[in-house]
């Protein structure tokens, strides 16, 4: 079921509506004055992996080119590099792990 957004011509509120089919009904009315004066927007999307594909990512050695392990902070941003690349999602050791290298 597509997400739709919609402007209203006459008052400018921006508004989703979860259309039910593809060649459903025509445009819905606005929720805040009632218009049914709506333009259809193109909407931003995003891309989010899921945790699962995070798990068959790996780092490959040209990531670890840059990294010093004798010093926390250089540890602490590859893993930072490491959490963005499993899409922000990790285990509470992982966070647990991070913090200890910061105090050091």
């Amino acid at each position: 079921m597509p997400l739709f957004e919609y402007r209203c011509d006459d008052c400018q509120r921006v508004s989703a509506e979860l259309v039910y089919s593809w060649s459903g009904g025509g445009m819905p009315l606005c929720r805040r004055c009632g218009s049914s004066n709506m333009s259809k927007l193109v909407s931003l999307f995003a891309f989010h992996r899921t945790w699962g594909d995070s798990l068959n990512w790996a780092p490959s050695g040209e990531t670890l080119t840059d990294v010093d392990e004798d010093d926390p902070k250089s540890l602490d941003r590859f893993m930072g590099r490491l959490k963005e690349e499993m899409g922000g999602e990790v285990t509470p050791d992982f966070e647990s792990m991070r913090r200890e290298l910061s105090q050091e």
